[in-house]
């Protein structure tokens, strides 16, 4: 297991991923069925990183997945959803209909003019500060996995690699999909993007039918999904001054 690795996690598909709905910051919904799923498929993946440094939004939707995908993750606040303050319900679809869209979050003429949520700036400052927390935890020598949800985790990938904070809005990134952010030949690099089982990893193969009386359990069923874990103190190194 490479030792010097940031691991990204987006959670699983919820309601409002499926139909493109912007959060505003302050919502909370579950996965849906299909998220529970994708959340499962991530499990072998990143099995490898049991015994990682692993930070988690404390949102439901992303501590479920982290429970889903076998990892048990301690809360950092950080790594919380951007807070957009966006009307509730408005969609990528309805805020591009007359043209381009250049999305919103992403224009730093809108933030330095209209932003009632958290601007720019200021979600850019803490993408930073949970990488510098993330750089001392790996010089620990054990790797890091984060938790968190799409636009930051887009956010924190361009900032790693030393771009502008708008570089964000071309990097896409599936539900329940997995980055990997390390240094190669010394320099910061993006050594895997948007991975999701659900969507890239080959099918597994039925399992042969049961010789006992019981039925035998469906290809790529997953176990019952367990309650979300109670959150827990963060880890001191991401302890805010």
């Amino acid at each position: 297991m490479p030792q010097r690795q940031i691991i990204l996690v987006r959670h699983a598909e919820t309601a409002w991923n499926r139909s493109r709905r912007y959060y505003t910051g302050q919502d909370d919904p579950d996965l849906t069925a299909a998220g529970e799923r994708e959340a499962g498929l991530l499990l072998p993946h990143l099995k490898a990183y049991q015994d990682a440094h692993v930070l988690c939004s404390p949102a439901l939707r992303a501590r479920r997945t982290a429970a889903l995908a076998g990892l048990n993750a301690d809360i950092s606040p950080d790594l919380r959803e951007w807070s957009y303050r966006l009307p509730d319900g408005h969609t990528v679809d309805e805020r591009c209909r007359n043209g381009p869209c250049h999305h919103d979050l992403w224009d730093d003429a809108l933030h330095a003019e209209a932003c009632t949520g958290e601007c720019l700036p200021e979600v850019t400052a803490r993408a930073d500060y949970v990488l510098d927390c993330a750089r001392r935890l790996l010089a620990g020598g054990r790797p890091v996995v984060l938790v968190s949800h799409g636009n930051l985790i887009r956010l924190m990938t361009a900032r790693w690699l030393g771009l502008p904070a708008t570089a964000a809005a071309h990097l896409a990134l599936r539900t329940a999909a997995i980055g990997r952010l390390a240094h190669y030949d010394g320099r910061p690099s993006l050594l895997g993007w948007n991975f999701s089982p659900a969507f890239d990893a080959p099918a597994l193969p039925r399992p042969p039918a049961s010789t006992n009386s019981g039925a035998a359990p469906s290809a790529g069923r997953i176990p019952p999904t367990p309650a979300p874990p109670q959150p827990r103190a963060t880890d001191a190194a991401l302890q805010r001054p």
